[in-house]
Order: structure tokens, then C-alpha cells, then sequence
């Protein structure tokens, strides 16, 4: 059979049907048998195709600086519409104050960056990608690195759910970086010089000085989470009453950890407040508690140990409910599967983002990555699914462009770290009260812990944070007499004059936690080839 020749009319068809990486293929190929050069008409194709998309849109149908409907048009400049507002006499484009702003990439480009941005290609990745598939030609590590985070700052920059009925709230704790930094600082003293780090290396001071940026992470029972870079080092209820409160309605339950931040954020708002020790299994074993009973009797031992330890505040317990029997907190913790569950998976999640393919994240660059993760977790809750279709990419793009938000290469090479930080006064004194601690344990591991609830080393402030019965424990081991009988502001008084008070504290501390050397130091031993047994 004859072929058919396609007529004029036909071809025009076919071309209008292309993608834009295609099309470009056709112009290049006419280009290259007829030695015409049509870079200038591409470059003008592309700026027409994303203002009409604009257009479309109705992105800057207002004043993106007043917000003012009394606008008019005035001129054309290098194939771009100008307007001009009334009310505040300022011209902008389609393009003023998007993430398209200045842009020589098409519309499908974008969309093939974002979704390997989300779905975490490497740098060399995405430029086989662009260059094979979408004949993005000339790209470096430094064009996608700011291509990548233009991207991923206009999705942290978005607003975050607000969180209702239980929700759950923690710490989780990122390690210092200074990624692709020339000139590396100490944020623990101009005493120490900042070294670059190869492999594991531990902290010196942990997470309660400025070694560790604090993500703190809220999720509710829905699945919604809001996580933000609060500071570096440790946590005021202040801090978290600022960045957290407004994302916050009708909690009808908060649970968490027995920091005392949430504690004072619950007794303002007067919110239930759920309470699980860090060291909760723990204190179940060193009481006797068999994790896995295989008769009658070790059944009946475990649930006796659950009402005496819950008297004793020395597990978990609801505050600000008034005071419930072992049974009434029993039933209201069922009823409402009470827990920090959730959060916890949260925290594993965030820990593979940033340190699985990104390999770490400067930190500077820590809230926007923080913030891209938790719009697109947020993402997955709403629609159901991970994004993973070029539809779902497109949909996410176009909710970029109608928030109006742009980051520049200024923006990028003037970035620092802008988080609250301890005082010197205070990372002082932690290292002084750490050396103590180490040489009081015997353990050159020791580092303070935000559990230890050891915010300003106020010793009457730590001790009048202890249950009753840890304060009793103290008396009975030092001879106080009859102090059952006498109120705690007394007995703490009492206990603070004793010459061994420092190694009482730290006897306290260490009893109340669920191991003996931390995880990054664990970490840092494993990876060595031997371990060190001085």
C-alpha cells in the first residue's frame, strides 16, 4: 500500500500535539539541515507559553505588592506584559514574584526537576534526565543545586496544617553541618576550632548545646504533621508556644515526652496532657516486669506492678485532668490510643530524608528541607498517595506558582543560620557541669539529655521537677527523718545543703534513663574498626 503524504494542514497538527522537549527536537533538526539558527524564536516561545500559562492561572491578576484589583496594562518589554497598579504606582509582569521569574527553562522542565526533586534524584541523575530527555544543554551542579532549592524553598515556604483532636509532640535532634562551607565555625566557643568531619563523630556536648539543630514535630490523628527547625541546643516553652500554638486547635489530647516545655504549654491552655518517660521500659524492668509472661503468675505479677509505678508518677499518666485512679487513666488511655507512636515514625521518617539521599543537609539550608518534607508527607495525607505521576507534579507546581514565592542565587549565597542559639554564658557552664558528670558516672560518654529535664542547672528547680517519691528515695539513703511530714519546698532544702548534693543530682539523672551511652556515640564506636576499651 501507497504511503499517504500528510498534508500542510496536518503536520501543523502534529507539531501542536507535541511535547515541548520534542517540538525542540523538530526546530533543531530543520535548523541543523538548513544551517538557520532559531535560538532567540525558542527563548521567545518559551516566555509566551509560561505567561499565557500564567495567564491561565490568574497568577498576578492582582498587584502582588498591594494586592490592589486597579491595574492596567502599559507596553510590551522583551515579549513580556507589563501592568501597572493605581494604588501604589508600581509595574510587575505575570512573572513578578513567582518561582518563573527570570526563567529561560520551559514549563515541562520545571516539572521534571520537581519531580525528581521530590522523588530525591541526584545531581548527576537529574542532568542525564534534562539533558537526554528534555535537552536542557550547559547545566552544572551549581545550576541544578539552585534550580533544586528554588523548588524546595517554595514548598517549605507554604503555610502548615493546622493540627486538631490528639496530637503528638517531640524533639528530634540534626546534627550540625556546615556542608559546602569554605570557612568553617565553632558554635560552641571561639576555644575550639571547628574541624571538617570524616565519618562518625560524636558530639562533644550532645544535644543540650549548639551542636544539634532541634526539629520539633507535632502530628495529629489524622496523620497531619507540622515540623520546624525551632533552635539549636535545647527547647524553651516559649520557643514552642511561638512557632506551634497557631498550629494548634481544640487539642483534645497533647502526648509527649516528660519534657517540661509541653508541660507549661498544657497548664496555659489547660489540654490534657498525655505523659510517656523516654525511660518508661526501663523503669518496667528494673520493677520487675516480664516483657513476655508465660504463666499465670508472671500475668498476674506484671499487672500488679502498673498501678504502684503509676502512683509513683514513675511511668506514664495524664496531667491536667485532675486526679485519676490507675483504672480511670487505664480506660481514657485505651479509649483514646494515648500514645507517641506516631511521632516517633515521624522522626524515623525525618532522619532517612536527611541523612539517607540528601547525605546530610547544611545547616542553614535545614528548615527548607524540613519544610519540603513536611509538605509533601502532608501531600500524601490529603490525595491519599505519594506524588509519583507527572499529574500529581504539576498540581504541586501550580500550587508553587498561586503562592507567589521566589528564591534567589542573592538569596542562596547570602543564607546562614538564623536559629535561636544558647548564650555563651551557658554553653560555658555545660561544659563545666558535663566534666563533673563525666568524672561523678565514670563515664566518658556522659552527655546531658533534653529528658533530664536540666535546662538552666538550677539545682532546687531540677529536684522540685522529681516525683515525690525519687525525693523520698534521697531522704530515706541520707537519714532524714520523718519527712513524710513536711512540705517538699523543706525536704529540697534539706537535700541542697548536703556536701554530695552534685552526685545526688547526677545519681538522679542517670536513674532515670534508657541508656548509657548515647546513639551517636554508639554510632561513632561501631563504624570504628576496634573499639576503644580505655
Amino acid at each position: 500500500m501507497a504511503k499517504k503524504d500528510l498534508t500542510f494542514e496536518e503536520i501543523l497538527q502534529f507539531i501542536e500535539k507535541l511535547p515541548y522537549h520534542q517540538f525542540q527536537e523538530v526546530v533543531n533538526h530543520y535548523s541543523d539541515k538548513n544551517k538557520a539558527n532559531f535560538e532567540t524564536e525558542m527563548d521567545t516561545f518559551v516566555t509566551l507559553n509560561l505567561q499565557e500559562r500564567l495567564e491561565r492561572l490568574e497568577i498576578n491578576d492582582f498587584c502582588p505588592y498591594c494586592n490592589s484589583e486597579k491595574v492596567k496594562k502599559v507596553g510590551i518589554r522583551k515579549n513580556v506584559q507589563r501592568y501597572k497598579c493605581h494604588d501604589c504606582d508600581k509595574t510587575f509582569t505575570r512573572f513578578t514574584n513567582t518561582i518563573l521569574e527570570k526563567t529561560k527553562w520551559h514549563w515541562t522542565s520545571w516539572i521534571a526537576v520537581l519531580n525528581m526533586t521530590i522523588n530525591q534524584y541526584s545531581f548527576a541523575q537529574m542532568r542525564e534526565v534534562l539533558q537526554k530527555d528534555y535537552k536542557c544543554f550547559g547545566i552544572n551542579d551549581k545550576t541544578l543545586f539552585l534550580w533544586r532549592h528554588k523548588l524546595i524553598h517554595s514548598l517549605a515556604s507554604m503555610p502548615q496544617p493546622i493540627l486538631t483532636g490528639i496530637i503528638q509532640v517531640d524533639e528530634t535532634f540534626i546534627r550540625e553541618s556546615q556542608k559546602g562551607s569554605k570557612q568553617l565555625v565553632s558554635l560552641i566557643g571561639n576555644d575550639i576550632v571547628r574541624k571538617p568531619r570524616y565519618g562518625r563523630q560524636p558530639s562533644k556536648y550532645g544535644v543540650m548545646g549548639s551542636e544539634f539543630a532541634t526539629v520539633t514535630t507535632a502530628i495529629d490523628h489524622r496523620g497531619y504533621c507540622v515540623c520546624k527547625v525551632s533552635c539549636m541546643g535545647k527547647l524553651t516553652k516559649e520557643m514552642f508556644v511561638d512557632q506551634f500554638d497557631q498550629n494548634m486547635t481544640t487539642p483534645s489530647f497533647i502526648c509527649s515526652d516528660a519534657n517540661d516545655c509541653y508541660d507549661g504549654y498544657c497548664k496555659i491552655k489547660d489540654i490534657p496532657h498525655y505523659v510517656k518517660p523516654s525511660n518508661y521500659l526501663t523503669v518496667l524492668k528494673n520493677n520487675g516486669y516480664i516483657q513476655s509472661p508465660t504463666t499465670d503468675d508472671e500475668k498476674v505479677n506484671n499487672q500488679k506492678i502498673f498501678p504502684a509505678l503509676y502512683k509513683a508518677h514513675a511511668i506514664d499518666y495524664i496531667s491536667n485532668r485532675g486526679i485519676l485512679t490507675y483504672e480511670e487513666f487505664s480506660a481514657l488511655k485505651n479509649a483514646n490510643s494515648l500514645s507517641l507512636a506516631r511521632v516517633n515514625e515521624l522522626h524515623a521518617d525525618i532522619k532517612k530524608f536527611i541523612y539517607g539521599k540528601m547525605t546530610n543537609v547544611s545547616t542553614k539550608y535545614l528548615q527548607d528541607y524540613i519544610g519540603f518534607f513536611t509538605y509533601i508527607r502532608n501531600w500524601r495525607i490529603t490525595n491519599g498517595h505519594y506524588p509519583n505521576s507527572k499529574v500529581d507534579t504539576e498540581k504541586i507546581f501550580i500550587d508553587i506558582l498561586k503562592h507567589r514565592t521566589n528564591y534567589t542565587i542573592t538569596q542562596k549565597n547570602n543564607q546562614v543560620i538564623e536559629l535561636p542559639m544558647p548564650t555563651g554564658r551557658y554553653i560555658n557552664l555545660l561544659k563545666e557541669k558535663t566534666e563533673k558528670a563525666r568524672n561523678a558516672t565514670k563515664n566518658r560518654f556522659f552527655k546531658f539529655d533534653e529528658d533530664d529535664n536540666v535546662k538552666t542547672f538550677n539545682k532546687r528547680e531540677y529536684l522540685s521537677h522529681q516525683p515525690n517519691y525519687k525525693i523520698y528515695q534521697v531522704c530515706k539513703k541520707h537519714g532524714i527523718r520523718k519527712y513524710k511530714q513536711l512540705a517538699m519546698y523543706s525536704v529540697i532544702s534539706m537535700i541542697l545543703k548536703f556536701p554530695d548534693i552534685d552526685q545526688i543530682i547526677y545519681d538522679l539523672i542517670v536513674s532515670d534513663r534508657h541508656y548509657t551511652i548515647a546513639e551517636e556515640d554508639m554510632d561513632a564506636i561501631e563504624s570504628l574498626s576496634y573499639t576503644h576499651t580505655d
